[in-house]
């Protein structure tokens, strides 16, 4: 699937489509091509949430700004993981050259499979919590001693944030191409302290080390 603007069709139907492909062949491959569950997990909830986004929004009778800005918002959060996960398919060996191009992505370049630098430093966690049962995670750098939201240098594609209720020993994790994150806890889970850790991921999402870890509790 190419198309001549770009190897990343613009229609919203089409990438929607594009990235089911993509996450089929991803999942029916995860072990042979040694992709992380967790962020074939993550792939599935963004195509089922941009897919029935856009599925409501193109339905007359439901078509309100309300299903207008809940389908931009899944198509922008859609784009912006594939955007970082694309690069970490193309320099994954363990996935022959015929596999990038059913998948419609851009043939590789002779130097696809050299080594990205890993980060080296780690960020720095603060949260917001919310009143619906929601915390903000925020990376940012230290600058002038003070955390910074804002990455000036680009050498980094976004962070891998990891969590837990506190008493629980399983953490579980997502990848944010974004510097902030918002996680949604149960109505069952208020009251309860959430442990979180950040790490800076490189273009192929391979993390650098963890941040100091934060607690929050869920209101």
């Amino acid at each position: 699937m190419t198309h001549s603007n770009g190897f990343v069709p613009r229609a919203d139907g089409e990438f929607i489509a594009w990235a089911r492909t993509i996450y089929n062949d991803c999942s029916q491959h995860a072990s042979e091509w040694v992709i992380p569950p967790d962020i074939i997990a993550q792939l599935s909830i963004l195509v089922d949430t941009a897919s029935l986004a856009f599925d409501v929004n193109s339905d007359k009778e439901r078509r309100n700004k309300a299903s207008v800005s809940a389908k931009n918002a899944a198509i922008v959060n859609l784009r912006r993981f594939l955007s970082a996960f694309v690069n970490t398919l193309e320099g994954n060996q363990s996935i022959p050259d015929e596999a990038i191009t059913s998948m419609g992505l851009r043939p590789r370049h002779p130097h696809a499979h050299l080594p990205i630098p890993v980060p080296t430093d780690a960020p720095v966690i603060t949260a917001i919590v919310g009143q619906h049962h929601d915390i903000t995670v925020y990376a940012s750098t230290l600058q002038h001693g003070h955390p910074t939201e804002y990455l000036k240098d680009g050498k980094y594609a976004g962070f891998l944030l990891q969590y837990k209720i506190e008493s629980e020993t399983q953490w579980q994790s997502v990848i944010s191409t974004k510097l902030h994150y918002t996680l949604i806890f149960t109505e069952a889970e208020e009251g309860k302290y959430i442990l979180m850790q950040g790490a800076w991921v490189n273009p192929r999402m391979q993390n650098g080390p963890w941040s100091e870890q934060v607690r929050e509790l869920v209101n």
